[in-house]
């Protein structure tokens, strides 16, 4: 969901001080939307690198707090003594080996970040290190430690192997968002390493809206993002097996997975709070009808808003996938 939607809806269908929740929160999209305007924002994914993105948004630390991290980071980084199994692990890789990605002394350095950032229970100002780490792992600016890749997908790299810093580009990357003003009404949020079904045990009192978009038809985040994915201490039986957990692998196989999804939904929110799911329309497979059927066992089915999209201007790309709407489905809990 692009920013400016979520933004939108957050607006239009929440006032401020409600709670808000996506349970599908990926990077933290419509809750960061929902903690710049006033709202307390909840979100929770299955993928760590994701759930690390969403938190460093949610919870940022303060300049001073980052400073002092950068520091003890950086004295972390200088004791660490890599083995076998370090340079073991970078030889996966889906389209390259990640030893190919980096110049070997700064191949060095990211796998010493990779060890002492494992895990997903570090303290906020570490997380938000991690996640701006996660940010320039590759890409294809100066900004980026890794040889010519493309930003988001880490396609095979070209180039010449150049030795970048990794304390050196993180502190460029941590000193530019210091510089960013936060609006007076932000509220810190919350991200959760969890998948949704979770919630209910997770989430202290009901929600008062829940806004989310479930992985369009044929999506796998795991692939195009595993570089980061790695990084996130992921090897070659998490993409073949720990995947399987994810709703986007579920989904293809059923949709009866959205029976446990809804009846979460209806769990978690307060009488009266509408639930927003956005959905991809398209030829091939169309799951406005049946997530509208499933939906309606546990909620009240509202309305069906829908956008055609499939004139937008393709700027040249034959394919922009099979994605020809984008459908809002509004479902209300009424008991």
């Amino acid at each position: 969901m692009k920013p400016s939607l979520a933004h939108w809806l957050v607006r239009h269908f929440t006032d401020a001080g409600d709670n808000v929740l996506d349970p599908l929160g990926g990077v933290g999209t419509v809750a960061f939307e929902a903690s710049l305007l006033g709202r307390f924002a909840f979100t929770c994914d299955l993928s760590p690198f994701a759930s690390t993105v969403a938190r460093a948004k949610l919870a940022p630390p303060s300049s001073a707090q980052i400073m002092r991290e950068l520091d003890a980071f950086a004295d972390d980084l200088m004791n660490v003594e890599l083995d076998a199994e370090d340079y073991a692990d970078a030889e996966f890789g889906l389209n390259a080996r990640v030893s190919e990605y980096y110049h070997e002394d700064t191949l060095s350095e990211v796998l010493k970040a990779r060890r002492i950032l494992a895990g997903h229970d570090l303290s906020p100002s570490r997380n938000f290190i991690k996640a701006c780490l996660l940010h320039i792992l590759h890409g294809n600016r100066p900004y980026a430690l890794s040889r010519i890749s493309h930003p988001i997908t880490p396609f095979n790299p070209s180039g010449p192997f150049e030795y970048r810093s990794v304390m050196e580009k993180l502190r460029t990357r941590c000193h530019r968002l210091m510089g960013l003003d936060w609006p007076a009404d932000f509220i810190p949020g919350t991200s959760w390493f969890s998948d949704f079904r979770e919630l209910p045990r997770l989430l202290s009192e009901p929600v008062n809206a829940i806004i989310c978009s479930p992985p369009f038809p044929g999506m796998r985040f795991d692939r195009p993002n595993w570089l980061r994915m790695w990084f996130c201490g992921w090897v070659a039986k998490d993409f073949q097996k720990t995947s399987l957990g994810f709703l986007e692998r579920q989904q293809g196989k059923s949709l009866a997975v959205y029976d446990e999804f809804f009846k979460v939904c209806s769990e978690v929110t307060a009488i009266g709070a509408p639930v927003i799911i956005h959905v991809g329309g398209s030829k091939a497979y169309d799951m406005v009808e049946k997530l509208s059927a499933i939906g309606s066992r546990f909620l009240r089915h509202r309305s069906t808003i829908a956008e055609n999209v499939a004139h937008i201007e393709k700027h040249g790309i034959k394919d922009k996938g099979s994605t020809t709407e984008h459908i809002l489905l509004v479902f209300e809990r009424v008991a």
